[in-house]
């Protein structure tokens, strides 16, 4: 399959165009209220750091730097990889298209994988201080327990994002593989697209704000 691919226009749209310009305009609208979100994390964590740098020093010490740096090179190839695609689908390149969504998902994986294990590493090394059965490191800086759980709740909440994201990665290639799905439904993976790039952007932020600052 070669060429420039069409799109299917529901009955309720006028042009294959205003169905693709409605669809992004609904993604864009969610992604601004998911960004509204983690800004008032982001805030939250400035807003620590500038009262308590001592406190914010001595967990930024704890984290794993170069996981959080491995993670956001990852992320970065993943979305070139969704790039890719997208650019592929519109191409009408499916089983190439494929590959490289499934590439997408695999590298997300890669970074639950290593998230995964900084949080085994947090819990060895009783950085965990919401576990009432076990003892906090930093238990004589009371301050530096409020940036802790900012952080698991930051990464915690970017980690369902982006678990969220492999699933509809995969249900999407699993969907794409179907004769003539780019002909009728190429825009879907466009929004998909949209959406894993927001993930990688987020953490972007993420990196630099809980692992970099006072560090």
């Amino acid at each position: 399959m070669s060429g420039t691919v069409g799109i299917k226009v529901e009955e309720h749209f006028h042009s294959a165009e205003q169905q693709r310009e409605t669809a992004r305009l609904g993604m864009w609208t969610f992604l601004l209220t998911e960004l509204l979100l983690f800004s008032g994390l982001f805030i939250t964590a400035l807003v620590i750091r500038v009262q308590h740098p001592t406190s914010v020093t001595a967990v930024a010490l704890h984290l794993k730097f170069w996981i959080g740096a491995t993670n956001t090179a990852v992320l970065i190839l993943s979305s070139f990889s969704m790039s890719v695609a997208i650019e592929l689908s519109r191409l009408g390149r499916q089983r190439l298209m494929l590959r490289f969504m499934l590439l997408t998902a695999a590298l997300g994986a890669v970074f639950m994988m290593l998230k995964g294990y900084e949080y085994y590493r947090d819990y060895v090394e009783h950085m965990m201080p919401f576990l009432p059965y076990r003892s906090y490191e930093l238990a004589a800086d009371p301050a530096s327990r409020l940036f802790t759980n900012l952080y698991f709740i930051t990464t915690g909440l970017h980690a369902i994002h982006l678990t969220i994201g492999i699933g509809i990665m995969l249900v999407m290639a699993w969907l794409a593989s179907r004769t003539g799905f780019l002909q009728q439904h190429q825009n879907r993976i466009e929004i998909t697209g949209l959406y894993w790039h927001f993930i990688d952007l987020v953490w972007m932020v993420v990196f630099p704000t809980l692992y970099l600052l006072n560090r």
